[in-house]
């Protein structure tokens, strides 16, 4: 199922496709020996027949036909309706004109394009700086810049690649503060929601460097809906329950579930509380995040209770149950809550993980 009227796959070349030697200054059609990346041939046979498939290297040396036929040696060329280098470009990557002429020569609109890559820089933020939606080929499972994933999909494997084409794509970052905006959000607001979906997302990557099954780009994009109707809320109705059915109005049903299933009172109920790993660690972040920083939950339930005086019993009684939610998503990664805070400070604020 194309999402979005997508019609054409752009496609990297170099360790995208093929397997780049970054120390070679020959041409890749003359190396002795060449190599497609593992799964190629198998994931551009499937999508094929339903996408225009086409082909964007910032390879310098190389011209359209030589591209050509280093892909014929390992039997992809059959698969590339297009080839684009820079030489008929007239720009490299990450220039905007590198992707504004990809798209005149396609005549193609931006969210009819997808640009497929491993290299952040160069491929996927270009590309959505354009307005194409992006796919980034992460082999090395890195966490995008800034922990802030712009990026439309991801996967680490090339076999991965048309699965993730068939699901419904999650909202862009643009278009989730849009709907803040509309919905009446104040600054306050979005710089809770954006603190909640960056450790979100940081946290969910250590879980899957630990090799759980769990996706980073679904974390963030909770962290940042889960309050969407936070000011939305009359006559005692549930923000929660209210973003649940606003974001499945939007064909986001995981979204909404994540949405749903964030309130502290609700983590004893069974139908209510969070039952994956995306959903438990927003609601364990939220319970860390007061206002935009990062707090202990002692300071956060604290905090809550000084908020809402009139929910302050309510807090109290179920400060156990969310310690123990605590517990069960730290002891996941063989950390203390007291680590797992510093680790989420100090790596938000300096962009790496020591």
């Amino acid at each position: 199922m194309k999402q979005d009227n997508l019609t054409t796959l752009v496609f990297d070349w170099g360790d995208t496709l093929m397997i780049d030697d970054p120390h070679s200054t020959s041409k890749m059609v003359d190396w002795p020996q060449v190599h497609a990346v593992e799964g190629a041939a198998e994931m551009l046979a499937t999508l094929k027949p339903t996408y225009r498939i086409a082909l964007a290297t910032n390879a310098a040396a190389s011209t359209r036909e030589e591209v050509r036929a280093a892909l014929a040696r390992v039997g992809l060329d059959t698969f590339i309706d297009i080839i684009f280098t820079r030489h008929e470009l007239g720009a490299g990557k990450p220039a905007p004109q590198f992707y504004q002429n990809i798209q005149l020569l396609l005549n193609a609109a931006p969210h009819e394009l997808m640009m497929i890559g491993d290299s952040y820089q160069r491929d996927i933020l270009p590309a959505w700086r354009a307005g194409w939606h992006t796919f980034w080929y992460n082999p090395n499972q890195l966490t995008a810049p800034a922990h802030t994933p712009v990026h439309t999909l991801e996967t680490a494997k090339l076999s991965g690649v048309p699965a993730a084409l068939e699901n419904l794509f999650l909202p862009s970052i643009q278009t989730s503060l849009e709907w803040y905006i509309q919905e009446g959000a104040t600054f306050t607001l979005l710089a809770h929601v954006q603190m909640v979906a960056a450790a979100a997302y940081l946290l969910s990557t250590w879980y899957r460097d630990a090799g759980f099954e769990i996706d980073p780009l679904l974390a963030h994009r909770g962290g940042l809906l889960h309050d969407v109707q936070k000011l939305s809320e009359k006559d005692g109705q549930n923000h929660a329950e209210l973003a649940f059915q606003f974001l499945n109005k939007r064909d986001q049903p995981a979204l909404a579930e994540i949405a749903r299933r964030h309130l502290m009172g609700d983590l004893h109920s069974d139908i209510l509380g969070p039952q994956t790993w995306e959903e438990k660690i927003v609601n364990y972040v939220d319970k860390l995040t007061e206002g935009s920083q990062l707090v202990s939950l002692t300071e956060r339930l604290s905090a809550l209770q000084m908020r809402y005086p009139n929910f302050a019993e309510r807090i109290r009684k179920n400060t156990a149950m969310v310690q123990s939610m605590e517990n069960e998503v730290v002891s996941q990664i063989g950390k203390t809550p007291e680590e797992v805070l510093s680790l989420l400070k100090h790596t938000l604020f300096n962009g790496f993980r020591d």
